[in-house]
């Protein structure tokens, strides 16, 4: 049962793709639209089967989850053969290789998809997923052209610094992993790119140990102190504020588009409870605490209680955020931009795990972090009443 898991995170972060509609509504499309929408709509389908699919399965019930498998599969089999050009047709081929990864009965299946599957279409995250399944699946000649066709297809400083990492923690190619690196830093001419490369480091720093949290911040402060004009050198700065935010401190300060595209900064709230809520909505736990949170908006927003949602939700799940916040009732403002755990704000505040929250009072200082559950109401109540 512990392979369920891996697989239901990966079809939820396929869910969601927004369907194209031409330009001109009166205009006949293009066969290309129609058979894009057409695969869109049926994936949909699909993933909405499956979700049903996963509901009530018990851990340990080794036989329903095989059967699980098993459909979906044959769901998945079906999708690309039926729309081998689409975009979803790449996303089905790597989920068909992950069941074989986790139900090794279906190997066969799993190489088959593997060796279809096309890296150069896919997203980096997707690219080096494959080659870690390839290597589950012992299929070691694949595995090397994935991680050719990967290399090649990571073309920002920072995609090489993510398969830097990938490659010495997960993949576990070191030699691979310093020459990606070595080629990286070639490459490097502005002081942004620079930075970007250290920021990748202090990164890679801390994922070889979470412990050792002075290292990363040490790591964070060089780029900080080396490059403080640029991008990455902010963001280290931020980082290192945020990972000190503590009661009587200052948020850490950004100014983003909200989903109705106007500027949105805590700033804004000056005079005002606010709540900064990082959440998704494929995230358990956030679903779960939802409705303490809109229990507590709604009996104090009145008194000048505000939230600001973050959403770690994916470019895919747009549709499914938009229709979250409506038929939930969040009526607050909202920032995504698609980018799941890199989204802008969650990575100027080093966010590891949601649901997290800061709350910050009138006085724009911060109240505390993680505020949850029973703890939240009596929080946002003595902030509103104190002077």
């Amino acid at each position: 049962m512990r392979g369920l898991f891996p697989l239901m995170l990966l079809t939820s972060l396929c869910a969601g793709v927004c369907a194209q509609k031409p330009k001109d509504a009166a205009a006949k499309p293009s066969a290309t639209t129609t058979t894009s929408t057409a695969a869109t709509e049926k994936w949909q389908e699909l993933t909405a089967r499956q979700e049903e699919r996963t509901k009530g399965l018990k851990r340990g019930d080794k036989e329903a989850v095989s059967q699980m498998f098993t459909e979906r599969l044959a769901d998945l089999e079906g999708f690309a053969k039926e729309f081998p050009k689409s975009t979803e047709a790449n996303k089905a081929l790597l989920e068909v290789a992950q069941i074989a990864m986790q139900d090794k009965t279906h190997a066969d299946a799993g190489k088959d998809a593997l060796a279809k599957f096309d890296a150069m279409q896919a997203d980096l995250s997707s690219g080096i997923m494959a080659i870690r399944i390839a290597a589950g699946l012992k299929l070691d000649d694949r595995k090397e052209q994935l991680m050719d066709l990967v290399t090649e297809r990571a073309k920002t400083i920072e995609e090489r610094m993510e398969l830097v990492t990938a490659l010495k923690l997960s993949i576990k190619d070191e030699e691979r992993a310093d020459k990606v690196l070595a080629a990286t830093e070639a490459m490097a001419k502005s002081d942004e790119d620079k930075a970007s490369i250290l920021i990748g480091k202090a990164n890679l720093v801390r994922y070889q140990d979470r412990k050792n949290k002075e290292a990363y911040t040490a790591a964070l402060a060089e780029v900080a102190k080396a490059y403080p004009a640029t991008k990455a050198g902010k963001l280290a700065a931020g980082k290192i504020a945020a990972a000190d935010l503590k009661a009587g401190s200052d948020p850490v300060a950004f100014k983003v588009k909200d989903m109705d595209g106007k500027d949105v900064s805590p700033a804004d709230y000056k005079g005002k409870v606010l709540l900064i809520d990082f959440w998704a909505t494929w995230c358990g736990p956030c679903m779960g605490e939802l409705p303490n949170v809109l229990e507590v908006y709604q009996q104090y927003h009145d008194k000048g209680f505000e939230i600001l949602g973050i959403s770690l939700d994916r470019d895919t799940g747009h549709d499914k955020l938009v229709s979250t916040i409506k038929d939930r009732g969040m009526s607050w403002r909202h920032v995504y931009d698609g980018k799941f755990w890199s989204a802008e704000v969650a990575q100027i505040y080093d966010v590891q795990s949601i649901p997290f929250t800061v709350l910050i009072g009138k006085d724009g200082k911060v109240i505390g972090t993680s505020l949850r559950g029973d703890k939240l109401g009596p929080a946002v109540e003595a902030a509103l009443e104190a002077k």
